[in-house]
């Protein structure tokens, strides 16, 4: 995946710029934006499965040939392919999502999707855990910065002459190789869930895509999405290269963070689905918009020598992300009139993405300098991570205008959230 610290360690393996993960970041996003070509695929199909699977097949399969990037004697045009690579496999993979979440929204009712979201990513999360343990553990095995506990454990048992650091590009290729193929025997098991024959639509497709902009509360909920992934985008495409580069932090180290966040976001899914499914996602919302404004801020504060706070950092934000991510999915399906949620969904995913890609560009074409001000000092990622911030809050702005059912004033929210997370506590105890 795009986001993968796999990934962002092939690009450093390649000498890329912070243009370069900018551009790595933008792909993720821009992809957004062929999630409307998802509608037009299934427009007159009354079963949809079978083109999810095959479309979504096509997109992981291109990441076999990742490791290729490799053998390009000129890094830069490695580089390219890499990211042309990405391109392609992410717009695949994004038409496929949107039909994939109109095919699910059928089987799964409104009433309990918060929950079903939420024990779905819990699994999801085990097993990338599991995943990137053995991947990062290995990769490091080859690094020429491996710590000397391992390097001498290496040396112990006469194997120097097969973690060789030079060999480690070759096993970051494999490893690619191996995901592609467990990534395609997940669409086996992805093409024996059950799936609702629909009705065929009679609506011109043009009449199908501009439904959504007649709909008032979707256009403040749009609006929202669109400030809050301009938001998000600034700096996104730094978090990994900074901790790798500047924090100076191992493979395995950044696995270790990424760990936390996701042990956070694990344990936290149960309280995110109760809490939406008695608040509403609005409520969520609001509270993921008030942490996810403090995140950026604990970095301002990291170097090479005393990251610590980093740690915190992580339980925080997977916190908050699993909460965001419930409510990114849940919260147009619970707008969007019975039969058009696919293309609310991909309507909504597409100028989100827009919008991410715009600001994840221009933060690295305005890539600042560094910043050295009495006591105050600050690399140039650090600059971006707390304007980042800072619009985060923002959003709360647009948020405050949707309408739903369920929402109320942010006292009403606070105190919510509060009785919410004490019975959280205690039902995790029981």
């Amino acid at each position: 995946m795009i986001g993968s610290s796999f990934i962002v360690k092939l690009l450093v393996m390649l000498n890329a710029t912070p243009i370069h993960f900018s551009l790595l970041s933008s792909i993720g996003q821009v992809s957004q934006l062929f999630q409307p070509l998802g509608v037009a695929v299934t427009h007159n199909l009354q079963k949809r499965k079978k083109a999810c699977v095959y479309i979504t097949f096509f997109g992981r399969l291109l990441t076999l040939f990742l490791g290729i990037s490799l053998i390009f004697t000129n890094p830069h045009t490695g580089i390219w392919f890499l990211l042309i690579l990405l391109f392609c496999s992410a717009a695949l993979l994004s038409i496929g999502g949107n039909i994939w979440i109109a095919w699910l929204s059928d089987i799964v009712p409104l009433s309990y999707r918060g929950r079903f979201f939420s024990r779905r990513n819990q699994v999801l999360l085990i097993a990338g855990l599991v995943a990137g343990y053995i991947g990062s553990f290995t990769i490091d095995l080859f690094d020429i910065n491996r710590n000397k506990i391992v390097l001498n454990s290496i040396i112990r048992l006469g194997l120097a002459d097969i973690f060789r650091p030079e060999y480690q590009s070759k096993v970051l290729s494999i490893l690619f190789v191996i995901s592609t193929f467990i990534g395609i025997a997940g669409l086996y098991i992805l093409s024996k869930q059950p799936e609702k024959i629909v009705s065929k639509k009679h609506d011109s497709l043009k009449r199908l895509y501009l439904s959504p902009l007649k709909d008032t509360n979707f256009r403040k909920l749009l609006a929202f999405g669109m400030w809050w992934m301009l938001a998000i985008g600034v700096g996104s495409a730094f978090w990994s290269p900074f901790m790798l580069k500047k924090l100076q932090m191992s493979l395995f180290e950044v696995q270790i963070y990424g760990s936390i966040h996701m042990l956070s976001s694990f344990l936290s899914y149960r309280f995110w689905g109760m809490f939406i499914d008695k608040n509403g996602n609005k409520n969520a919302m609001m509270i993921c918009v008030m942490l996810g404004g403090l995140n950026p801020m604990f970095w301002l504060f990291m170097n090479a020598t005393s990251h610590y706070l980093i740690w915190m950092e992580a339980l925080m934000s997977g916190f908050m992300w699993a909460g965001t991510g419930l409510v990114s999915t849940n919260f147009v399906l619970s707008i969007a009139p019975k039969g058009q949620e696919q293309v609310y969904s991909g309507l909504y995913g597409a100028m989100g993405g827009l919008c991410m890609m715009l600001t994840t560009m221009l933060s690295g074409v305005l890539y600042p300098a560094k910043l050295d001000y009495g006591i105050i000092n600050l690399e140039p990622e650090q600059i971006i991570f707390g304007i980042g911030g800072l619009m985060r809050w923002t959003a709360i702005i647009p948020l405050i205008f949707i309408q739903e059912t369920k929402s109320g004033s942010i006292r009403h929210v606070l105190l919510s959230f509060k009785e919410n997370i004490i019975l959280w506590l205690k039902q995790n105890k029981q």
